[in-house]
C-alpha cells in the first residue's frame, strides 16, 4: 500500500506542478507580450511626437514665409528626418542623413489618405553606415494639408514628413525582456515542483494515516478506524466510506464467529451420541433389540445431521448472495400446495389441520406466478409451515393465505398458538435463535427461518414476523409477481 500511495503522491505533484506550470507560463506569456508591446507603443509614440513637432515647425515657418531656420529644427536627437513635396519629391533632409534619402514607397505615399501617421518598418541599405549595423528602420510618414474646405487655394503647399529611428535599440530591449522571463520560467519551475511535492503531501496525509492503521488491521482485530479529516473532499468521503466498511467487516467477522460456534456445537452433539452409543455398544454383546434401537437411534442423529447440513449450505448460499441455479417461471400456488403436502405427515402427528388459501385467478386472469428456483420456494414454505404446526395446539388450524397486491404476492402462515414472547420478536430471524415450545424445551437447530429470510431476499423479498391480537402469531412472506401475472 505505501508503494501505491507514494505513487498516487508522484501523480499528484506532476498533477500540481503541470497545473502550476501552465498557470506560470501563461502569465509569463501575458506579461511578456504585455511589456513587449508597451516597448513598442513608447518607440513609436516619441517617433510620432518627433514627427508631428517637426511637421508644425515646418508649416509654421512656410506661412510665415520664412524656412532658412528649419535645419536647426531637423537636428531632433536620435531621430533622422526628410520633407517631400505633395508628389513625394525629397525637399529637405536633417544633417545625420548626410547624402542618403530615407525609404518612400508606396505604404508611406497613400499616407495622404489617412487621418493619423502611417508607420512601416523597412530594410534600408544605409543602415550600417548611419547606425553601424545593417538592418532595418522604422519609419513615419506624416501627409501635412492645411487648405481650406471653402477656398480652392491652399494657404500652404501640401507636403509629407518623415521620421526615422534605428530598430536595433528596440529589439534588443525586446529580447533582454525575453531572456530575462525565460531565466525566470526555469526558476518558478523549481519552486512549482518543491511546491507541489509539499501540496501532495499533504493532501496524501490522511492517506498516510490511513496507511498506517490498515497495516495494523487483523481479523482479530477490526475495532479500529481511520481519523475522519475535516470538510467533505474526496479524501474525506473516501475515509468515511472505508470506516464503513470495516464496520460491515466487523459485524461480518463477529456473525461469522457466532455462526462457527453455534454450528460446531449443533454438530459436535449428535456426533457425540452417537460416539457415546457406539462405545457402550462394543464393551459386550448386545440383543438384536438392543442392536435395531442402536440402529435407530444412529438413523436420527444422521438425519439430524443431514439437517443440519442442508440447512447450513442452503443458508450459506442465501447469505452469500450467491445467484439462483434456475430461475424459471414458476406457480406460487403449486408450490404453497406442494409445501403442505409435504408437511401433512408432521400435522397428522401433531393433530393439527392445515388449511391453505390460494390465490385463484377470475375470468381471463392468469395464475400469480414468481421467477426463481422452485426448490427454493417450497423449502421456505415448509420451514414456515412446519414451524406453526411446532407451536399449534392439538385439533387446531394452521391457515396458509395468498393474497396480491399491486406487483408482490403476500404468502402469510398463521397458527393459534402461544405466539413469540416479546424478548425473540426482533430476533426471531437470527441464526441459531429458538423459541421454546409450550412445555418450554428448545427443539430444533435454529436456522429454519433464518433460511426463510435468506432465501426471501434471494428472491427480492422479505419476511417478517408478528404476534396476532386473538393469539397465536404471524409469518409473512412478500415476493414480486412476474411481470406476467395479473394482479387479482
Amino acid at each position: 500500500m505505501w508503494r501505491h500511495v507514494q505513487t498516487l503522491r508522484f501523480k499528484l505533484a506532476g498533477l500540481y506542478l503541470l497545473v502550476f506550470g501552465a498557470i506560470l507560463t501563461t502569465l509569463t506569456a501575458i506579461i511578456l507580450n504585455a511589456t513587449q508591446n508597451n516597448l513598442r507603443r513608447d518607440f513609436d509614440g516619441r517617433l510620432q511626437n518627433a514627427v508631428e513637432f517637426v511637421a508644425d515647425k515646418i508649416q509654421t515657418a512656410r506661412e510665415s514665409g520664412s524656412t532658412e531656420n528649419l535645419d536647426v529644427v531637423f537636428r531632433y536627437p536620435g531621430f533622422y528626418f526628410e520633407s517631400r513635396t505633395k508628389d513625394g519629391k525629397g525637399e529637405r533632409r536633417s544633417i545625420n542623413l548626410g547624402s542618403f534619402d530615407l525609404p518612400w514607397t508606396p505604404q508611406m505615399e497613400d499616407a495622404r489618405t489617412r487621418e493619423s501617421p502611417a508607420f512601416q518598418t523597412v530594410p534600408w541599405d544605409a543602415s550600417e553606415k548611419l547606425f553601424g549595423n545593417p538592418g532595418e528602420v522604422r519609419i513615419v510618414t506624416l501627409y501635412r494639408d492645411t487648405r481650406s474646405s471653402d477656398s480652392s487655394e491652399s494657404q500652404t503647399e501640401p507636403f509629407y514628413v518623415q521620421a526615422a529611428a534605428n530598430v536595433r535599440p528596440l529589439r534588443d530591449k525586446i529580447a533582454e525582456q525575453q531572456r530575462l522571463y525565460f531565466m525566470l520560467v526555469p526558476g518558478g519551475l523549481i519552486v512549482a515542483a518543491v511546491a507541489s511535492w509539499f501540496l501532495s503531501g499533504r493532501s496524501l496525509r490522511p492517506l498516510q494515516k490511513v496507511r498506517q492503521i490498515a497495516e495494523r488491521l487483523t481479523v482479530q482485530d477490526l475495532s479500529q478506524r481511520f481519523e475522519q479529516p475535516r470538510g467533505r473532499d474526496e479524501v474525506a468521503l473516501m475515509v468515511e466510506t472505508i470506516n464503513r466498511m470495516l464496520d460491515r467487516l466487523h459485524d461480518s467477522f463477529l456473525a461469522q464467529e457466532r455462526f462457527i460456534a453455534h454450528a460446531s456445537h449443533e454438530l459436535k452433539t449428535p456426533l457425540s451420541v452417537l460416539l457415546g452409543e457406539s462405545q457402550v455398544m462394543i464393551q459386550k454383546a448386545r440383543t438384536p433389540e438392543e442392536y435395531e434401537r442402536f440402529v435407530a437411534s444412529v438413523q436420527e442423529e444422521v438425519r439430524s445431521l443431514a439437517q443440519m447440513v442442508d440447512s447450513v449450505l442452503t443458508l450459506a448460499r442465501a447469505e452469500a448472495g450467491l445467484p439462483m441455479t434456475t430461475a424459471d417461471e414458476i406457480s406460487l400456488n403449486e408450490k404453497i400446495v406442494e409445501a403442505v403436502e409435504r408437511c401433512q405427515p408432521q400435522a397428522r402427528e401433531r393433530q393439527a389441520r392445515l388449511v391453505p388459501h390460494l390465490a385463484m385467478p377470475r375470468g381471463d386472469e392468469t395464475e400469480p406466478t414468481l421467477i426463481g428456483d422452485g426448490d427454493l420456494i417450497r423449502l421456505m414454505f415448509v420451514n414456515l409451515i412446519r414451524n406453526a404446526i411446532r407451536y399449534t395446539p392439538v385439533d387446531q388450524a394452521v391457515d396458509i393465505s395468498v393474497s396480491l397486491t399491486g406487483t408482490f404476492a403476500v404468502v402469510a402462515v398463521r397458527d393459534n398458538g402461544p405466539g413469540i414472547p416479546p424478548e425473540y420478536i426482533s430476533k426471531v430471524f437470527d441464526r441459531f435463535v429458538r423459541v421454546p415450545e409450550k412445555d418450554g424445551v428448545f427443539k430444533g437447530v435454529g436456522l429454519g427461518l433464518t433460511i426463510v429470510r435468506g432465501i426471501a431476499q434471494l428472491h427480492g423479498g422479505t419476511a417478517d414476523a408478528s404476534n396476532r391480537p386473538e393469539g397465536g402469531c404471524e409469518f409473512t412472506v412478500r415476493l414480486p409477481l412476474a411481470k406476467s401475472s395479473t394482479t387479482l
